[in-house]
């Protein structure tokens, strides 16, 4: 699938070779070639945001949610051995303590949260109740806030925008106990909240990371939340640094994408912020000078879906076992393989969960563009490959995939939802 869409593409972006060097003398894209650009882009199909994919998709956090983080895998020092041990009562003391990190935690509520909000007859129900009431129950926020008094800049900015959009989403939610659940959450809200405001004064440079510390993804999702929760302040904060961080970005290096662990888009994550900071005449010269024509060379790095297994070399130890060899380096032998081995999936995990976050990026950026714009029917037909090769790919990484990419096939499958309901609003 990735060669044949890359294949297409570029047949319908490449012009003949006139024996001058393409670099140099290739036109800007005309808006009359979008056309057939968009006709040999393949058609793919996505499943519906429906109550089977809802139970599918609710599977994935409720299988987490319990299930501790695992200890730090670095506990070997150049001096010391380091031992892990369970913080006492975590259970009743942390909110986000599965789902094998905090963030991954925060984002899995989320994911409940939002699919027990869209189908409230769904069969788990009950269970997603349990989950929240133990999970963000009074004590278990005091814990959480008692940490971060210590742990000031732990998971800043990413696990932060996922707190506060749990928090949004639990604000604007009319079930019998979401104003309870809401009001234990609202005060680490706070806190991630004016945090932000100052970290945002003083950051000079942002992170263009393809992984957690990436700016544009984080801000873009605090920006929702503000404007729903009303947090003018936060929102303020976002849009100014949005601006000057970002506001006279050009030429984006679309090439380097993706890294061989990334998740995010980082071309296509600014674009998609920018989007929601800039009216649109300031958004179509922007984007004009930070994304390559669609029917560039340029662009087509950000086009075709990524097989994990055409970028990631893990080194396995094959090497045979000596006549002689205790238990303890058999032991050891064997626990540098398991290691690799999960190294492979957690960067597999990442490339498949891209699939969804670079759809999920076209399709805000593209809300954003003028109903007439040519570009927005070859961008829908390129989010639609990616959504497809993430559903086909999802659980090919094991827990290293599970316990977090459902929550981004469900944020993708939003924003398509959010498209059948625009385009039906359009069309009267």
């Amino acid at each position: 699938m990735t060669w044949l869409l890359t294949v297409l593409l570029m047949a319908a972006c490449v012009p003949p070779d006139d024996g001058t060097p393409e670099a140099v003398t290739r036109p800007p894209a005309d808006a009359a070639d979008l056309p057939g650009f968009a006709a040999n882009i393949p058609d793919a199909e996505i499943p519906a945001l429906n109550l089977e994919m809802a139970l599918t998709l609710a599977a994935m956090p409720l299988s987490c949610l319990d299930r501790p983080h695992a200890a730090p895998r670095d506990r070997r020092n150049y001096l010391d051995t380091l031992v892990a041990s369970r913080v006492p009562g975590y259970e009743d003391a942390r909110a986000f303590y599965g789902c094998w990190d905090w963030h991954s935690a925060a984002n899995a509520t989320w994911a409940m949260v939002r699919l027990y909000k869209e189908f409230p007859d769904i069969p788990v129900a009950g269970l997603i109740e349990e989950k929240l009431n133990d999970h963000l129950s009074e004590e278990a926020l005091v814990g959480e806030i008692a940490f971060f008094e210590e742990s000031r800049s732990f998971e800043r900015p990413y696990g932060w925008a996922w707190l506060l959009k749990l928090h949004a989403e639990l604000s604007t939610w009319d079930h019998d106990d979401a104003g309870e659940w809401a009001t234990h959450v609202e005060p680490l809200a706070t806190v991630f909240s004016e945090r932000m405001v100052e970290y945002l004064g003083d950051l000079k440079v942002p992170s263009r990371s393809g992984a957690h510390s990436n700016t544009a993804f984080s801000l873009a999702m605090m920006l929702e939340s503000a404007r729903v929760t009303r947090d003018v302040a936060l929102e303020t904060a976002i849009v100014e640094a949005a601006e000057r961080l970002f506001g006279e970005d050009f030429g984006c290096p679309t090439a380097y994408e993706p890294w061989g662990s990334d998740f995010l888009s980082p071309c296509l994550e600014e674009a998609a912020l920018m989007a929601g900071v800039l009216d649109e005449d300031d958004f179509l010269p922007w984007l004009d000078d930070f994304l390559p024509p669609l029917t560039s060379r340029e662009f087509a790095p950000l086009t075709s879906p990524i097989d994990p297994d055409d970028i990631i070399t893990v080194e396995m130890d094959d090497s045979p076992k000596r006549l002689d060899a205790t238990a303890d380096d058999v032991a050891t032998s064997e626990e540098r393989q398991a290691d690799a081995e999960r190294r492979f999936l957690a960067s597999a995990s990442h490339l498949i969960g891209l699939a969804f976050i670079r759809a999920d990026a076209i399709n805000r950026m593209a809300a954003s563009l003028p109903e007439d714009d040519p570009r927005i029917p070859a961008l829908r037909k390129i989010a639609l490959v990616h959504g497809a090769r993430g559903f086909d790919a999802m659980f090919d990484a094991d827990y290293a995939g599970s316990h977090w990419i459902g929550t981004f096939a469900l944020k993708y499958l939003l924003t398509e939802k959010d498209r059948g309901a625009a385009q039906v609003e359009v069309g009267g």
